[in-house]
């Protein structure tokens, strides 16, 4: 069973754990490395060698939606403010 051993994330710089896979397929994109920092969604790819790892941007998750902003009351008019009626 290969072992693939633990490495830095380039981000973060936290760990990346180590894994045993029975297989271990070539990683292309994010999705398909075994080792991956949930973070900053970067995956290592599966190269036995470190030296040889190249590390693959994940896709960034979805900025949180801000709340909609509270309903304001219209203004009310103040005494000796009002506006010209038509035909005055």
């Amino acid at each position: 069973m290969p072992f693939l051993p633990r490495l830095r994330c380039p981000a973060c710089g936290r760990t990346i754990h180590g894994i045993d896979a029975k297989v271990v397929p070539p990683a292309e994109k994010y999705e398909d490395c075994l080792r991956r920092c949930t973070r900053c969604h970067i995956g290592a790819s599966n190269a036995k060698n470190p030296a040889k790892v190249r590390f693959i941007q994940g896709p960034k998750p979805a900025a949180p939606a801000e709340p909609p902003p509270a309903e304001q009351p219209p203004p009310v008019p103040q005494p000796g403010s009002a506006e010209p009626t038509q035909g005055s």
